[in-house]
């Protein structure tokens, strides 16, 4: 599995996480936020090699 997205913003995170599901390319998450304060950590999502590309380029023009 590859990072393609990692943010501070849960909401960010949510809209990566639909479009990706949209497009029917598997991921994983990962959350390493702080449950107590919510000041450190972040959102991070994971997927295939061979699909990395792809979500890369669906992430990238989806917020321009």
């Amino acid at each position: 599995m590859t990072l393609v997205y990692q943010t501070y913003d849960v909401f960010e995170f949510q809209q990566v996480k639909l479009l990706l599901d949209s497009q029917h390319i598997s991921f994983q998450e990962r959350n390493t936020m702080s449950s107590m304060y919510n000041n450190f950590g972040t959102y991070q999502i994971y997927v295939s090699s061979q699909n990395e590309q792809h979500a890369k380029e669906l992430i990238e023009n989806a917020f321009k």
